[in-house]
């Protein structure tokens, strides 16, 4: 399923802005590159979960994660913070976060929920109240 990425309005105000300057008689020679660093930033993205990896779409480049090497997914102020690998993290802006976590999570059944985000399944500890049973029917 591929998901389309939010449009970052900064980068939008940021590209318009570059531009006024050029047309007041900035000097183009430092706008032209700062305006195409811009641009490849605004370039659309969109997230594609295939059946043994999430795929990035990016203006220049594809990256793959690998589900099996996801360790956590959670939301965070409108983006969803992905870590995979042993240390490595990324923060993707899909449209709409919970359709994209319910569909990583479909795909990884290493993790399981916690709150709104996705932990590992050896880490996820569930505390319960209720008197613990004895082994063995002893005591």
């Amino acid at each position: 399923m591929t998901h389309s990425s939010k449009l970052d309005w900064s980068i939008c105000a940021s590209i318009l802005l570059v531009v006024a300057a050029v047309l007041f008689g900035a000097n183009y020679w430092v706008c032209g590159p700062m305006l195409l660093v811009l641009l490849l930033g605004a370039y659309p993205k969109c997230y594609e979960t295939t059946a043994v990896a999430l795929v990035v779409h990016e203006a220049l480049s594809r990256r793959r994660i690998p589900y099996a090497a996801i360790t956590s997914a959670a939301p965070d102020q409108g983006r969803v913070r992905i870590r995979f690998g042993l240390a490595s993290e990324i923060a993707l802006a899909p449209a709409d976060a919970r359709a994209f976590l319910d569909d990583v999570a479909a795909h990884t059944p290493h993790l399981v929920r916690r709150g709104d985000g996705l932990v590992l399944r050896d880490r996820h500890v569930e505390y319960s109240f209720t008197k613990p049973r004895r082994a063995y029917g002893v005591g």
